[in-house]
């Protein structure tokens, strides 16, 4: 549904030796690789590991777009190193297999695509993904789907707190949340409103090589 903000670009990403692949039927222009016909045609076996592993750790896996924090938004490398890592940032925060994960960062951003979709796969959890964050179907949400933990950015719970007091605010399974920017005052608000959730307060960059975990609240 995307790919036709793509169309107009396309002579210049050929110039430019880009390729473009698109999920979903098409018929797309020459040039356009239709990702779905050729999941269609492959083989369920594994290939060989000497076609599918990294000559070197440190090579690029993929670009992924910051948030802008040191201007505008730009593509920053993130080498399958990096990326492996992050299979285990759910299992740091105290995470584990039986949890119900809540997703409803950008996946174009390192938070929610590395660290939210893969940390869920590298301790084997399931992912709730949710399009966009609605702080009004937030509670609704997690008692549907039985969500134990809840990724964040700190505006996200200032929204929660800063939604109308609702009955049955406090009747939800989840116990831990993870994320970036949450300023104090919302932290013991949150806390106070929607009871003893655990906060794991998390800082790192997308083309940085140092994270820190507030451990101790």
């Amino acid at each position: 549904e995307l790919f036709g903000s793509v169309e107009p670009l396309l002579p210049s990403l050929r110039e430019d030796g880009v390729a473009v692949w698109v999920l979903g039927a098409g018929p797309y222009p020459p040039g356009v690789v239709a990702l779905q016909e050729l999941l269609d045609a492959a083989s369920e076996e594994l290939e060989p590991e000497d076609v599918w592993e990294p000559e070197d750790m440190n090579d690029t896996c993929l670009y992924i777009f910051t948030s802008g924090t040191t201007g505008l938004p730009k593509a920053a490398r993130v080498s399958h190193l990096k990326a492996v890592m992050c299979l285990s940032f759910y299992e740091l925060v105290g995470a584990s297999s039986s949890d119900v994960v809540y997703l409803a960062l950008p996946l174009y951003h390192m938070a929610g695509s590395l660290l939210g979709v893969v940390g869920c796969l590298g301790i084997g959890a399931t992912c709730v993904l949710k399009e966009k964050f609605s702080a009004s179907q937030f509670w609704d949400d997690c008692r549907a789907e039985g969500v134990t933990v809840f990724q964040y950015i700190g505006e996200l719970c200032r929204y929660l707190v800063n939604q109308p007091q609702r009955p049955g605010e406090r009747q939800h399974g989840l116990r831990l949340a993870v994320g970036s920017g949450l300023r104090p005052d919302v932290w013991r608000s949150f806390q106070r409103r929607f009871g003893p959730v655990r906060i794991v307060e998390t800082y790192g960059m997308s083309e940085g090589n140092v994270t820190l975990f507030n451990y101790t609240g």
